[in-house]
């Protein structure tokens, strides 16, 4: 079945209007302490994904950043793929992205999870 052009158009404007909506939400609760080190700064969307602002009184620039990274996938990819909090992202095939920065505030790392994926986790 071929589905009608004018519905196919449509379908990125509604993942945008989902992601702005749920941005414009987030970010009436930043900055949010996750934790004595870390801070939710903020949220932004583009290009049909959602991004998570983090910054890290612990982190330093270059030091351990593969380590960090490693450590943050293992728990970020079951959590998006699992969590009811995320399963709109999920339903949509939204990437959702963590972005830290060190505690100078400047970028350390980005981890993207690509719910397209989330059918993998074991």
């Amino acid at each position: 079945m071929e589905i009608p052009l004018v519905i196919m158009l449509r379908l990125p404007s509604l993942t945008n209007a989902l992601l702005n909506e749920a941005v414009r939400k987030g970010n009436k609760s930043t900055p949010l302490i996750v934790n004595p080190t870390l801070t939710m700064e903020r949220l932004s969307t583009s290009d049909g994904e959602i991004t998570y602002h983090y910054r890290s009184m612990t982190l330093t620039q270059n030091k351990g950043v593969n380590q960090f990274v490693e450590e943050q996938q293992k728990k970020l990819y079951p959590y998006v793929c699992t969590s009811p909090s995320q399963e709109i992202f999920r339903r949509h095939g939204i990437t959702v992205n963590y972005l830290y920065n060190d505690k100078n505030n400047d970028f350390y790392a980005v981890i993207s999870i690509d719910t397209t994926t989330c059918n993998e986790v074991g």
